[in-house]
C-alpha cells in the first residue's frame, strides 16, 4: 500500500507540474520533480494510457489533460484528445502519401488552436508551428473551411460579433460581410479554403506559407480543421490544390468517421 501510495503521489506530482508549466520534456520533468527519468517514463506511459497526459507529436513534449483550477493557465477543450487521436494518424499518413506536412486545429469561440502538425515527419522544410498557438477564423484556411461548413445566418452573427475586434476578427483581412460571404461561397464550390493574406502590412501573417484546408466534424458538428501547408514558391493554389485536396479530402472523411464513433463521450 505504501509503494502505491508513493506512485500516487508521483503522479499527482507530475500532472500537477505538468498543469502549473504547460508544456515539458522529460528533461524538464526532471529537472522540476527531482524524480529519476526511469520513473517519470513508467509514470507517463501510465498517465498517456489513461488518457490524462499527452505526447505531442510535434515538439514531443508532455501535456496534461486534466485541469486544476488553481494551477492550470487554460481550460482543456472539450473533446481535444478524441480529435488528436482521430487526427494524428491520419495526417501522417497524409504527409507520407504527398510529402508536405498538416496541421490539426480545434475550433475555439475566438481563434482556430493548433493542436498539433506533421511538420517533423514533412521531407519539405515549412516554418515551425507552435502548438496551441492561435490563428484568425476569418484568415486561416482552417477557420474559413469551418464558417463554410455552418448556414449564412450564423456566419452572420459571428462576423457582427467579431468586426469590432481588430485581432482576430475580419477587418485585419480587409473583409467586410459581403466580401465574406462570396469567400465562403468559394469554398464550398471548390471543395477547399485557403490561407488568406493580411491586406496591410502585417510581418507576423504574411509569409511565404500557403494552405488549403477542410473541417473536421463529429456527428454533423464543425470541430476543427485539417489543413496541408507549402510554400509560396513552390505552386500556386489551384495547381497545388488539384494535386493534394482528395488526399486531404479523403483523410478528412477518415477522421469524421472515427469521431463519429466517440463523439458521444466527449461531454458535448
Amino acid at each position: 500500500m505504501l509503494k502505491e501510495n508513493r506512485s500516487l503521489d508521483r503522479g499527482i506530482e507530475i500532472l500537477e507540474t505538468l498543469a502549473r508549466e504547460g508544456a515539458m520534456s522529460l528533461a524538464d520533468l526532471h529537472r522540476a520533480t527531482g524524480l529519476p527519468k526511469s520513473t517519470l517514463r513508467r509514470l507517463l506511459q501510465t498517465l498517456i494510457a489513461r488518457k490524462i497526459v499527452r505526447r505531442s507529436l510535434a515538439d514531443k513534449l508532455y501535456r496534461t489533460l486534466v485541469v486544476f483550477p488553481d494551477i492550470s493557465g487554460e481550460v482543456m477543450p472539450k473533446g481535444m484528445l478524441h480529435i488528436s487521436e482521430a487526427a494524428i494518424p491520419r495526417a501522417l499518413a497524409l504527409t507520407k502519401e504527398i510529402g508536405w506536412p498538416s496541421d490539426i486545429h480545434i475550433r475555439e469561440t475566438r481563434a482556430m488552436r493548433i493542436i498539433d502538425n506533421t511538420r517533423h515527419a514533412s521531407t519539405f522544410h515549412v516554418e515551425r508551428g507552435q502548438i496551441n498557438q492561435r490563428v484568425s477564423h476569418f484568415g486561416s484556411a482552417t477557420g474559413l473551411a469551418c464558417l463554410a461548413e455552418m448556414k449564412d445566418a450564423e456566419i452572420a452573427t459571428i462576423y457582427e460579433a467579431f468586426k469590432p475586434d481588430l485581432q482576430w476578427g475580419p477587418v485585419r483581412f480587409g473583409l467586410d460581410l459581403a466580401g465574406l460571404m462570396a469567400r465562403i461561397e468559394q469554398v464550398r464550390q471548390v471543395g477547399y479554403a485557403e490561407r488568406l493574406s493580411a491586406p496591410m502590412s502585417d510581418p507576423d501573417w504574411d509569409t511565404d506559407l500557403r494552405a488549403i484546408a477542410v473541417a473536421i466534424k463529429a456527428r454533423g458538428r464543425v470541430v476543427g480543421g485539417l489543413s496541408v501547408l507549402w510554400l509560396r514558391p513552390y505552386k500556386p493554389v489551384e495547381e497545388f490544390a488539384r494535386l493534394h485536396l482528395e488526399a486531404l479530402q479523403t483523410a478528412a472523411a477518415e477522421i469524421n468517421a472515427t469521431l463519429d464513433a466517440v463523439w458521444e463521450d466527449a461531454a458535448t
